[in-house]
């Protein structure tokens, strides 16, 4: 016959107790609290999005569309030349279109020069009647532009499109 071992002098827990004990456990970490597929989804979204206006910089910050929307309400008037050059020092060159169409009146040929080829490599990717208007503004500034670049600018470009 076997020795009797000192374990079989304790009292020994019921199931209960045990499952009691390990639901109540110290040394297991809980497991974190389910997160919905949808709000899961959207929290990935906003991290996504958070991580790529970092890359953009200045552009993604709220600032940028408002100065954005001071320039496109002056347009034409007499403070828009002021507020465009204040607009290319602190952002550079805009990439919306609409923007850009309102930066080839500006009374600059190298920034002309720079949105009429932003805008050309951009004219493929628009619709049939932005690029209509485009190639209207093109037509125009190559006959009456007082830059003579860019009237030669103009003109290479309508016959690429």
């Amino acid at each position: 016959m076997a020795p009797a071992r000192d374990d079989d002098d304790r009292e020994r827990p019921s199931w209960r107790e045990i499952d009691q004990r390990r639901d109540g456990s110290h040394h297991r970490e809980k497991a974190p609290p389910r997160v919905p597929k949808k709000q899961a989804e959207r929290e990935r979204q906003q991290a996504l999005a958070q991580a790529e206006s970092l890359f953009r910089g200045k552009r993604a910050r709220p600032e940028y569309k408002t100065d954005l929307k001071k320039l496109e309400a002056s347009h034409g008037g007499k403070k828009f030349p002021a507020l465009a050059k204040k607009f290319l020092e602190e952002y550079g060159l805009p990439e919306e279109w609409g923007a850009l169409i309102r930066f080839l009146d500006y009374p600059d040929a190298g920034v002309v020069a720079a949105v009429l080829r932003a805008m050309a490599t951009q004219a493929e990717k628009r619709s049939r009647v932005e690029k209509q208007g485009f190639k209207g503004r093109l037509q125009v500034l190559a006959l009456t532009s007082p830059y003579p670049e860019i009237r030669g600018l103009a003109e290479e470009i309508l016959e690429h499109l």
